[in-house]
């Protein structure tokens, strides 16, 4: 049996017949997959919740970004307090004869890290507090979109961020935020 042509290239058009077949088979499949959807998809039933809306809208979120706005100047307070003692020292350092500046530099110094520290640990705590507090927030919010989609037969509840287009009927947003925040007081 003698085979025309070169083997190397036998074996590219060979191939490519392969691809050609394999590609056919897999958009006859695509399509009926399509329209198989298609047929499905009329009887989902679909919302979407605009859930930066409702995290701005939850009354727990404004309790407790008011609470971390209180705690914040407190700390600013403490903070502005060891300012002044640091200012009082640099103050007196300028006036100071130079054989009792050394000991006055040593205080500032210390004063200076007890600032540092201590902006450092308070503001890493408020930070961690508010982390705590957006995850307990976002997790009602989870539910309450979970508990709503369930007694009301929805399919999906997408995130409406996501959502590029879709009828105000199904936008879910303001139940949802009536319904939280009654589940909140």
């Amino acid at each position: 049996m003698q085979v025309t042509g070169s083997p190397v290239l036998y074996n590219k058009k060979y191939k490519e017949d392969v691809m050609r077949k394999f590609l056919g088979i897999f958009l006859v499949a695509m399509a009926a997959f399509s329209f198989s959807i298609c047929g499905f998809a009329e009887n989902l039933k679909i919302g979407y919740v605009d859930t930066i809306e409702v995290f701005n809208e939850y009354q727990r979120t404004k309790d407790q970004d008011q609470q971390l706005e209180k705690k914040k100047e407190i700390i600013q307070e403490k903070l502005d307090t060891k300012e002044k003692e640091i200012e009082k020292i640099q103050s007196r350092l300028e006036v100071l004869k130079e054989d009792q500046k050394e000991k006055e530099r040593e205080k500032l110094q210390t004063k200076m890290q007890e600032y540092r520290e201590l902006r450092q640990k308070e503001f890493t705590d408020i930070k961690k507090e508010r982390d705590e507090m957006m995850k307990k927030i976002v997790d009602d919010i989870d539910q309450v979109i979970k508990g709503y989609g369930k007694e009301n037969k929805y399919d999906f509840i997408l995130n409406g961020n996501s959502v590029l287009y879709g009828t105000k009927a199904n936008n879910l947003t303001s139940k949802v935020i009536k319904i939280i925040n009654k589940n909140y007081k």
